[in-house]
């Protein structure tokens, strides 16, 4: 999966869709009005689609995303919010560096994925380039 501009001048490979649908899960099930304070970010994790005009916004509600799920420790990440008794594939077999949701969620070469995210956002808005997710 991954995270492409228009121009394919950027691109963040996420890794897997199990990751990111952890993600978006977390963040729906654990984040207190998270459809209401982050709107933005959060049609993007569901939709996969950020024209340029809503991409420095998007940005920003992803860097509060991040910030919030720095409070969340590891055991209430949530791998799939319309099964919760699903049990992720990576259980019990996570680096000890690894302390929160806030430093979970990495790319496939190693990158803080939120902080990936939030960077193409920003680079759509200042090369007014549309933005999508890829299988």
């Amino acid at each position: 999966m991954r995270i492409v501009s228009e121009d394919e001048k950027r691109i963040v490979d996420v890794g897997t869709s199990d990751l990111f649908f952890s993600l978006y899960s977390t963040v729906i099930v654990r984040i207190n009005n998270a459809k209401n304070e982050m709107p933005l970010a959060i049609e993007f994790l569901h939709k996969g689609e950020c024209p340029y005009e809503k991409a420095q916004a998007t940005a920003r509600q992803i860097n509060l995303i991040r910030d919030a799920l720095a409070s969340i420790p590891l055991e209430q990440i949530v791998y799939d919010y319309s099964d919760r008794t699903k049990v992720a594939p990576w259980e019990g077999n996570v680096s000890p560096v690894i302390t929160s949701a806030g430093n979970f969620y990495i790319t496939a070469d190693g990158k803080d994925l939120l902080f990936e995210i939030a960077s193409i956002l920003v680079y759509a808005d200042i090369t007014k380039q549309f933005v999508r997710i890829c299988p």
